[in-house]
């Protein structure tokens, strides 16, 4: 009897981890699509806004990569009610279909010389359903990942979350490196630019395969068999009600997600671009540079998960906001347009983000039960990257440009000390059992 025991437990732990294997594949997709848009930024912004000038066309089509975070919180509200309504696997098929079209009708837009503004109108509603649909994958994917893994390990396994967010800009990044090596400078502004989103589309066809051959996870059916079985005995639940009874767990993820995500899209989305525009750094040195630091990134990731599962997700959030806030100006007055500079002021910061990263999706997973997960860890979440991450690009780049660097590196300061003292006043979830939640 034990021996079959522990060979079921064993075939399920299998099963679940083939699941998160097609789980993170599915987000490095994702990922790549979204963060495609902001990597490639130098290469085509003159095709949609040429008249502005180099630095006036990069910082409005960094406004429009900035308007597709406004839109994640839309996505996150419609695919976080869809994914505790509806199921996970649902929310993050539909999700990715709607990411992936994104990028693919970036790929094949006009340009502006072609068609004028109407090339602008169609780059803006790619790009709002590539937020869209990402804000969706956060809604379903986390809460996903969170309820098929074993709780003890739950840090290490949902490490792989934030390690595919990576290896879909590493994916991108390296992407950036084969062109600037293989086209010239005029060939990626005319037309190599197309390659990546075009291509970004085409891999969604494989994402939603991987999608589709997913099983539910067992607590979300067993709460909705749960939910069917008192349907005519209980009054139907108020959307808003259960939202505004967890409030104080979303303002929580609120707060945590934005300090984080202004590190995460300054250094990790922007961060080759930003050496290349701000700093005047050679293209294929800021790629190869970034895609380096990345891998840097890879490397500490599963063992901040571990460090997370022993030590709780909160120690991770603290070593990450009160060290980040310590290094940010010395991080920036290394930063420069020599390799060694750019690799060492990427280096650190990334393996400091690590630290959260690693921890935050389970973190955020653990603060809510079944019935309300999906849509109380994505909607804010999706809020705090529109405000924060989405803007982050922008606001760095702007800042720069008049010689304000510094005010923008007080400001990341603060908000990398503001989410330690979110994580700090928060419950310790480490090992929290999300079956009977």
């Amino acid at each position: 009897m034990l021996g079959e025991t522990t060979e079921k437990k064993t075939r399920a732990e299998s099963k679940s981890r083939g699941a998160m294997v097609r789980t993170v594949l599915g987000i490095v997709l994702e990922y790549y699509d979204f963060a495609v848009f902001g990597i490639f930024t130098p290469f085509f912004s003159k095709q949609f806004f040429g008249g502005a000038g180099s630095i006036g066309a990069t910082l409005s089509v960094l406004t429009v990569f900035a308007v597709g975070f406004l839109f994640r919180p839309a996505g996150s509200v419609f695919f976080g009610w869809l994914a505790d309504k509806r199921g996970r696997k649902t929310a993050m098929v539909i999700a990715m279909t709607v990411t992936a079209t994104g990028s693919l009708a970036i790929g094949v837009s006009p340009t502006s010389s072609s068609i004028g503004v109407a090339a602008v109108v169609i780059l803006i509603v790619a790009r709002i359903m590539q937020g869209f649909g990402y804000g969706g994958e956060n809604a379903a994917a986390y809460s996903y990942s969170a309820e098929i893994a074993p709780s003890k390990r739950r840090g290490l396994w949902m490490s792989f979350n934030g390690m595919a967010l990576i290896l879909g800009i590493m994916a991108a990044t390296a992407i950036g490196t084969v062109l600037t090596t293989a086209f010239t400078a005029e060939q990626m502004e005319s037309w190599a630019w197309r390659i990546p989103f075009i291509l970004g589309g085409f891999t969604g066809l494989f994402g939603l395969y991987l999608r589709r051959s997913l099983h539910e996870s067992e607590a979300f059916t067993d709460h909705a068999e749960k939910s069917a079985r008192n349907a005519d005995h209980a009054p139907k639940p108020s959307q808003f009600k259960d939202l505004w009874e967890h409030r104080g767990g979303m303002l929580r993820v609120l707060l945590m997600t934005a300090g984080i995500t202004v590190t995460f899209y300054s250094w990790v989305v922007n961060g080759a671009a930003n050496a290349i525009v701000s700093y005047g750094a050679d293209k294929q040195t800021a790629f190869t540079v970034a895609l380096i630091s990345q891998a840097i990134y890879i490397v500490a990731t599963p063992f901040w998960g571990r460090f997370s599962d022993r030590f709780g997700r909160r120690a991770n959030f603290l070593v990450y906001g009160i060290t980040t806030a310590v290094l940010a100006f010395p991080v920036v007055w290394i930063m420069g347009s020599e390799w060694w500079q750019m690799l060492i002021a990427m280096s650190v910061s990334l393996v400091l983000l690590s630290a959260a990263t690693a921890a935050n999706t389970a973190f955020y997973a653990e603060l809510f039960p079944t019935s309300v997960r999906s849509r109380g860890v994505a909607i804010p979440y999706g809020l705090g990257i529109a405000v924060f991450g989405g803007t982050a690009p922008l606001l760095d780049t702007w800042l720069h440009s008049i010689g304000l660097q510094q005010v923008f590196t007080v400001y990341a300061l603060l908000m990398s000390l503001g989410a330690a003292v979110a994580a700090w006043r928060s419950p310790e979830t480490a090992g929290r059992n999300l079956h009977d939640a």
